[in-house]
Formats: structure tokens, C-alpha cells, sequence
């Protein structure tokens, strides 16, 4: 009976441990290297998906291990930030791994950095504007109009009139409104010039402020570097970018 004893201890001890699990510092489930170490693992990824990579993107680390994970943007985009179980601009980012952790590398779409020098003129005078998008959405105020029978030309947004407007690169629809009236003649000449530092997608020019829909008016001003509107049959026109 004793030698049954002796034998039955060692047996439940041995399955009490076997049906124990490890857990982390805050209850979650590790993983047993069969040597006492709790591991945890590391699962990270780019978001979107096309914008970068991130190195490693999974992995199964000691507990309190030093991490260190990589985000690297492809042309055309900029890292931003890790968020998920770590949050952080740090790149590379650096870590003690204690539960298991799940991370996402974001990007910003930098392909929408550009600017358009822009003029207006009549049969006497011009007018320069300057619009685009970058990251420091620069602008410069224009002065009140000038009395009717003069030339003028400006964008305007949220009552506030401009002679350079440049709106967010991380924004991948984008539109100018721009008014204007002629001092010579009824015929207004827009010229323009892009400089095309990171561009993609449509740039049009309208008498519409619905990029889906024009009137009379629809110029493609990545193709075209002129155009003459008549002041009498249109007030206003509207410039779209759109991120294909």
C-alpha cells in the first residue's frame, strides 16, 4: 500500500505541472521553452500595405528581451508612427518585450508634393498665384479687391481670400476656388507651370466645383499649359486634384 503511495505522488505532481500554462505579468498567455523561460511573440506590419516593410515582422522573444523593429517606407511615402501595443515615432523602435505584442508601422502618402505657378492677365495686365500641396500648407493673404474695372485674380476658401494657397500632401483630393475679374477686354489668359517634385494623379481645371461634372469647362492642366475663359460666360473656375 505504501509502495502504491509513493508511486500515485510523483505522478500528480508531474501532471499538475504539465496542465499549468505560463502566463505574462498581465495574464496573457506565453509559451514555455521547457527550460522555465516565458516567450511571447512579435507580429508587426505596414500599413497600407504597399507603403513600406517592417523588419522583423514576426518573431518569438524571452520575456524582457531587448526588441528592435524597423519600418522602412518605399518611394513615394514617409513613416509616421507605430501604434498598436507600442506607440511611438521612434524608427527603429525599441522595446522589452513582457506580453505578446502586436504592432502596425504607419506611412503618409507623400506622392501629392507639388507646386503651380499660375497666372492670370488681360490685354494690359497680369496677376501671379501659386497653389499646390506640401507639408507646411504655406499661403499668403491677398489684399481687398480692387474697384470693378480692374484686373484681379485670387483663390478664396472659408471667406478668406489668397495669392498663395498650398493645402495638405496628405490629402489625396484637393480643390481651389478662383475668382477673378478682367480690367482690359472680356478674355482672361491662365497660363501655368508645374513644378512636378513628387506627383501622381489628375490635375483638373474647371467651371464646376463637382470634380465629377463640368459645364463648359474641363482642362487637364498636367497635359495643357494654357487657357482662355471668357469673363462674361464664366465667374469662376476650380481646380481638382485627384490621387488615382
Amino acid at each position: 500500500m505504501k509502495k502504491a503511495i509513493y508511486i500515485c505522488i510523483p505522478l500528480l505532481v508531474s501532471l499538475l505541472l504539465f496542465s499549468c500554462g505560463t502566463t505574462d505579468g498581465n495574464g496573457e498567455p506565453g509559451f514555455g521553452d521547457g527550460n522555465g523561460f516565458t516567450t511571447f511573440t512579435l507580429s508587426a506590419l505596414a500599413s497600407p500595405a504597399e507603403a513600406g516593410t517592417v523588419t522583423p515582422s514576426y518573431g518569438s522573444y524571452e520575456k524582457d528581451r531587448n526588441v528592435s523593429v524597423t519600418a522602412t517606407a518605399r518611394e513615394g511615402w514617409d513613416f509616421v508612427n507605430w501604434t498598436g501595443d507600442q506607440e511611438s515615432t521612434d524608427n527603429p523602435l525599441q522595446f522589452q518585450i513582457a506580453s505578446n505584442t502586436t504592432l502596425t508601422a504607419n506611412f503618409a502618402d507623400r506622392r501629392s508634393s507639388y507646386s503651380v505657378d499660375l497666372t492670370v492677365a488681360d490685354a494690359e495686365d497680369e496677376i501671379s498665384l501659386v497653389f499646390g500641396q506640401n507639408e507646411d500648407e504655406d499661403f499668403v493673404y491677398a489684399p481687398p479687391p480692387p474697384p470693378t474695372g480692374s484686373l484681379d485674380a485670387r483663390f478664396t476658401e472659408s471667406a478668406e481670400d489668397y495669392y498663395t494657397l498650398f493645402q495638405s500632401n496628405l490629402l489625396s483630393n484637393a480643390s481651389w476656388e478662383m475668382i477673378f475679374q478682367s480690367g482690359s477686354g472680356d478674355v482672361l489668359t491662365l497660363t501655368w507651370q508645374i513644378t512636378d517634385t513628387q506627383m501622381e494623379g489628375s490635375l483638373i481645371l474647371s467651371d464646376s466645383d463637382d470634380p465629377a461634372q463640368s459645364n463648359q469647362l474641363e482642362i487637364n492642366m498636367r497635359s495643357d499649359s494654357e487657357v482662355q475663359i471668357n469673363v462674361n460666360e464664366i465667374e469662376r473656375v476650380f481646380i481638382h486634384y485627384t490621387l488615382d
